[in-house]
């Protein structure tokens, strides 16, 4: 309807009006339309851009990596940051139109005012994360209110603090030995709390190289330093923004980055690396550790009053083996997961099940569930048993490192003395058996497993290369 259409002045004014550039360049690839912006964006005077050439803009250094350049020579839309007299690059997206024969008749050219690209990021990251949130709550409907598996006396009363005080947003400090199940209880918490509609954010502290700690809590914004994401990057803290943020592994944090986060608590605020802008920000914080946090503190290498302020309320989750009443019904949970994933039917047999509750689990929870998806995999059979299979770690009886030999172990043919050569089978026996235990306690990870042998790396590396066939990472 004429009433409703738009004069080309105004249509004019409007594009100019952009927060943006917007460039047209006919099938010569000479300039035909352009708004005020762009002026600006290329540092370039009007009467050399007006009815200019492509080419000989490129020639005079006025535009460098054009993406409109790229679009007409393959005819494809291009995306590129465009640089020349300019300060600041210009991140640009060039498309091709076409002609009836199939020949490029124009390249449109858009780019986004820095400022805004950014704000349209972090919608879009929002947007990401509000999705993610959705299907782990889709996810999580599905499933009994806890899904923390136990039967230990122990396990009731930590749920049943931890349902008292999820819900005054407090911060909370989780404590235990590797594999107890940490981040498991930190969801947890998440679900009971006020903030279960938004985003959870784990981290383990021990796993970002030191020199990028600083970078990947606060963000940084682009050219911040060498190595830095072009585009900029939000840090843990923003993302946890209206959420839960989990630290884990929390007392490998180097002592700077401990007095900054001991001032984002207080208040409530982060500047991004290379930024003078400060952001806002509110999230619930739930921290864990493996070590004696008190003892750091002696040491002098974890801060005090940055302990304070995470022990405000504190769980400590006891090992695997102190609450034995535990062991089968996680095992349990774990074979039937496994047999949905694998579309099997297998269950325990009486001996397997024996054979679980004696074992001690230094790695705890983890380690059993490492030990029964082995199990369920080299087993032939629908009832697991660790009768040949390859699924335990001390051996088909499952002994402890530096228990006593089974009766006849170890002795000669007619029981007699142990020979020499037994004698040495026996010692690699036990030698690969604990290493073994290290890498799975370690999650594989061959530093750390050298770490809890205490021995080099390259003697670890050695004597993978040894014994054949233990299962040697690929990390």
């Amino acid at each position: 309807m004429e009433g409703n259409t738009v004069g080309y002045e105004k249509l004019v004014d409007a594009i100019n009006h952009m927060n943006g550039t917007l460039l047209i360049c006919n099938k010569d690839r000479k300039v035909v339309f352009y708004n005020r912006q762009v002026l600006d964006a290329l540092a370039i005077p009007e009467e050399i851009l007006a009815g200019a050439n492509l080419q000989e803009l490129a020639e005079k250094k006025y535009i460098i990596n054009s993406a409109s350049i790229q679009a007409f020579d393959t005819g494809k839309p291009s995306i590129k940051y465009v640089q020349g007299h300019m300060s600041i690059p210009i991140l640009t997206l060039a498309n091709p139109v076409f002609d009836e024969e199939g020949e490029i008749d124009y390249v449109v050219a858009i780019s986004i005012n820095e400022e805004v690209f950014e704000s349209v990021n972090m919608e879009m990251f929002k947007a990401r994360l509000k999705d993610m949130q959705i299907q782990t709550y889709l996810s999580d409907a599905v499933v009994k209110e806890s899904d923390i598996i136990f039967e230990s006396e122990s396990m009731n009363n930590i749920l049943a603090f931890l349902n008292r005080c999820s819900q005054n947003d407090s911060n909370i400090l989780l404590t235990g030995e590797t594999g107890v199940g940490k981040e498991v209880l930190a969801k947890h918490i998440h679900r009971l709390g006020v903030r279960n509609n938004a985003v959870f954010i784990p981290v383990n502290c021990a796993a970002i190289p030191e020199t990028l700690v600083e970078a990947e809590f606060f963000g940084y914004i682009k050219g911040a330093f060498t190595g830095a994401d072009k585009n900029g990057r939000i840090g843990f803290f923003e993302m946890a923004n209206g959420g839960t943020l989990f630290l884990d592994e929390i007392g490998e944090m180097p002592l700077p980055i401990q007095a900054k986060l001991l001032r984002v608590i207080e208040t409530g605020e982060i500047t991004r690396l290379g930024s003078t802008k400060i952001h806002k920000i509110d999230f619930r914080l739930i921290a864990a550790t493996n070590r004696d946090l008190e003892e750091l503190c002696k040491q002098g290498a974890f801060r005090e009053d940055l302990y304070f302020r995470l022990n405000i309320l504190s769980v400590e989750i006891p090992p695997l083996r102190n609450r034995r009443e535990d062991i089968l019904p996680l095992a349990k949970h774990f074979i039937a997961e496994l047999n949905k994933k694998y579309g099997t039917n297998k269950i325990l047999s009486h001996a397997a099940r024996e054979q679980l509750e004696r074992y001690r689990w230094p790695g705890n929870v983890r380690e059993l569930r490492n030990v029964i998806e082995r199990l369920m995999l080299t087993s032939d059979s629908d009832i697991l048993d660790f009768e040949n299979t390859q699924a335990f770690l001390h051996g088909g009886n499952m002994r402890q490192p530096g228990a006593g030999a089974q009766e006849g172990e170890g002795a000669g043919e007619k029981g007699g003395a142990p020979s020499i050569e037994s004698l040495k089978s026996a010692v690699d026996d036990y030698e690969k058996r604990v290493i073994i235990e290290a890498l799975n306690v370690c999650d594989f990870d061959v530093p750390k497993a050298a770490s809890w042998l205490k021995i080099d790396k390259s003697s670890l590396y050695r004597k993978l290369q040894k014994y054949q066939d233990a299962p040697i990472p690929r990390r």
